[in-house]
């Protein structure tokens, strides 16, 4: 499909078509045929585009004109309720919303042909179950009036929507796909965590009606899950818990957001194909998945790597037997001298509009998929069964954004060939605590302890071996409830 522009397929369509494909995807890799694939929708790959909007509206530019040219024509970004409400409503219940700062990111993008594709999340300081108390991450106390909200961005920037109709020269690139919320089973973004897959499936819902008594043909997506257990059930088992909750989700769900970070293109491919099984037991293989981030730190892997990665994934994905929506990677810039350690170097490009090695390997993916040199056949992935391993037992997360650690009180003793390591932690946690031999980059584990979990003080206590090189150490991690980490060294020499 030449570039720039737009697919002539319904999604309905096109899902239908991923279903029946997904179905004949194993038959067809294993007797070896092959063919000429369909033309990848142009909207099925994006990028995220948080920090693209920091700054001047003048740095945006060079920024959005760098997505545009490589071919990407889909921008993720939150919609966040607390920046166009801010105060509650009044005392007759009636709401008052400001779209100046979402007017002027709707227009810039639409100026490069890039559809939004938002994130509505996230309560206001008014909203939370804990009123006041200034985090956006808690639950909304009412539903309806989240839903209002969505209901309000649906009339501005949905299908015929008011900020269309108030700008006629733009280019008319409504939003059609809505996801709701961001990592609703982490703690980072939806706390307290206990009744998460419950408040979050009426949620879901009340949000899915609203937006679709704006435009029925819309599609209401469940918001991208983090991997394992980031203070809250993992992403299967938080899925399973809505369903249960609400056997109504059964057809009322238009696709569902995954978070894979992982090591390497296999395990991420292993944690979809996990993912992809359970989806299809608990809604149908019809129901899309939309990868919605992905990516790798360079902290991790090198940019020449992180290219390569995102660039198979790109090629692979949208051909394989997994009914995937959506590609859309994790993240187009960071501020990286101004960001926080969770964020890790993720930026596929610089801010001044550059694109960086790896952005350029994810753009020339983007090229081929969309041109008449497409791979032809299909990829398995989805369909080879996936062993029935627990979560804790999987590659962990390597996204950014973790929980953060419990406060760690340690001390380290040796007494009578020894070690006596006493660790606190005031809210509570359990420990690992390993004894390390050799250089960091190769390091040997010379023994382990595990503790349960309180915040008491706990002791543990490990015969010293006899010989020890001067690289030896402790590493002591404490886990907190939320599922965050913090990590002590102690050098023995």
């Amino acid at each position: 499909m030449a570039r720039g522009s737009r697919s002539g397929c319904t999604r309905g369509a096109r899902r239908l078509l991923a279903a029946a494909a997904a179905g004949l995807a194993l038959l067809t890799s294993l007797a070896g045929a092959s063919g000429a694939s369909a033309a990848t929708p142009d909207d099925l790959f994006g990028v995220n585009v948080q920090q693209v909007f920091s700054g001047p509206s003048s740095a945006w530019q060079p920024r959005l004109s760098a997505i545009a040219n490589g071919g990407v024509q889909l921008g993720r970004i939150d919609a966040r309720w607390q920046n166009v409400e801010p105060n509650a409503p009044s005392s007759s219940g009636q709401h008052t919303y400001n779209w100046g700062m979402y007017d002027g990111i709707a227009q810039a993008m639409a100026q490069h042909n890039i559809r939004w594709y938002p994130i509505v999340d996230y309560s206001t300081n008014w909203s939370g179950v804990t009123p006041g108390d200034g985090n956006s991450a808690v639950a909304p106390e009412h539903l309806s009036d989240f839903a209002a909200y969505a209901t309000a961005f649906a009339q501005r920037y949905g299908r015929g929507g008011s900020f269309w109709k108030s700008h006629p020269s733009l280019p008319q690139l409504p939003v059609t796909d809505y996801e709701i919320w961001n990592e609703e089973n982490s703690t980072v973004f939806w706390h307290p965590q206990d009744q998460a897959p419950e408040q979050y499936a009426d949620l879901y819902m009340a949000a899915r009606s609203a937006i679709k008594a704006v435009d029925p043909q819309s599609d209401v997506v469940v918001g991208g899950l983090a991997l394992g257990n980031n203070g809250g059930a993992d992403e299967i088992s938080f899925l399973q818990r809505m369903f249960a909750h609400r056997p109504d989700l059964v057809d009322h769900v238009d696709g569902i957001g995954l978070h894979p970070y992982q090591a390497n293109v296999a395990d991420t491919e292993m944690r979809i194909a996990r993912f992809r099984q359970a989806v299809d037991q608990l809604a149908g293989p019809q129901v899309p998945l939309e990868i919605t981030e992905v990516g790798w730190s360079t902290t991790a892997v090198s940019d020449a790597d992180r290219g390569a990665d995102l660039a198979q994934l790109a090629e692979d994905l949208p051909r394989s037997d997994c009914n995937i929506d959506r590609f859309i990677p994790y993240t187009w810039i960071t501020e990286e001298q101004n960001t926080s350690d969770s964020e890790h170097w993720f930026g596929i490009a610089n801010a001044d509009g550059s694109v960086k090695p790896s952005g350029q390997g994810y753009l020339n993916a983007v090229e081929t998929m969309q041109g008449p040199n497409e791979p032809a056949g299909s990829v398995t992935i989805c369909q080879v069964p996936v062993p029935p391993v627990p979560v804790n037992q999987l590659p962990p997360s390597t996204g950014p954004n973790p929980p953060k650690g419990p406060r760690l009180l340690l001390s380290v003793r040796a007494r009578g060939g020894r070690l006596e390591i006493r660790g606190r932690c005031p809210s509570g946690c359990r420990l690992r605590v390993d004894l390390m031999q050799g250089a960091e980059a190769a390091s040997l584990r010379v023994m382990s302890r595990r503790t349960t979990y309180t915040s008491r003080r706990q002791v543990v206590k490990l015969k010293m071996p006899r010989r020890l090189g001067r690289s030896a150490r402790l590493v002591v991690v404490a886990t907190g409830k939320t599922g965050g980490s913090t990590t002590k060294t102690r050098k023995l020499h």
